[in-house]
């Protein structure tokens, strides 16, 4: 039977450690770090923003049109789907995403998601996030359904292609809006919208970090050990 991947790596790794070889073992460490973390495929990006009109329904106060706007998603870049001259279509690469508007908050839930990328059309480039959310029943009787967030650059140039890949840089749009949705039992519909100054990737977890820093002294560790077995024998 063969032997998995894991299995092969941690065997070679017990091997170079019996023999003294730490260097080589902790370049296949940062390599699996790198393999899974390609494997996974995963991006992270926070948000803030603010409210420029809301629904009478949905005021209160707690969320209006001073609220502050916070939010995070996320979405696997791996997610295949379709790939046009000047469209792209990815159904259900969103994994997640929660915004706060004042002292509302939504979040993801599971059903109808896409990311969706135009790309010298007529309105110019546009990289477009929407996924069904869930949230709260407010006193109206109101409750979030749907987010959409579109960055758009009106002359084009804001990215090339229309493959799945990164939202493109505030630096580099022309607007940015988003959009939240609530209906209500009978199926009517208001929202709130407003449009977003900050978009940042999320760094990689405070944990991995901590294992590269801990593992780069790891080896300077093991490469000082070789040198002075080394002087010992000489």
């Amino acid at each position: 039977m063969v032997q998995p991947l894991e299995g092969v790596v941690t065997e070679m790794m017990k091997q170079w450690f019996r023999r003294g070889l730490l260097l080589p073992a902790a370049a296949i460490c940062v390599v699996s770090v790198q393999i899974g973390a390609a494997h996974a495929a995963l991006v992270d990006y926070s948000f803030n923003g603010t409210v420029s009109n809301i629904s009478g329904a949905l005021l209160s106060p707690t969320m209006n049109l001073t609220s502050s706007v916070s939010g995070a998603f996320q979405f696997d870049n791996a997610t295949a789907g379709t790939s046009g001259p000047h469209v792209g279509n990815f159904p259900g690469a969103v994994t997640g995403l929660i915004v706060q508007i004042g002292g509302y908050i939504a979040s993801y839930t599971v059903g109808s998601n896409t990311i969706t990328l135009f790309d010298n059309v007529g309105f110019g480039d546009r990289w477009r996030l929407a996924t069904d959310m869930t949230g709260g029943v407010l006193p109206s009787g109101y409750s979030a359904a749907r987010f959409d967030l579109q960055l758009d650059h009106d002359t084009g140039g804001a990215f090339t292609g229309t493959n799945l890949q990164n939202p493109p840089s505030l630096a580099s749009l022309t607007g940015t809006r988003w959009r939240l949705t609530f209906s209500d039992l009978t199926g009517n519909e208001v929202n709130v919208r407003g449009a977003i100054n900050q978009l940042t990737a999320v760094p990689l977890p405070a944990a991995v970090l901590l294992f590269g820093a801990g593992l780069i002294s790891l080896v300077g560790l093991g490469a000082g050990g070789l040198r002075n077995l080394r002087g010992a024998k000489a």
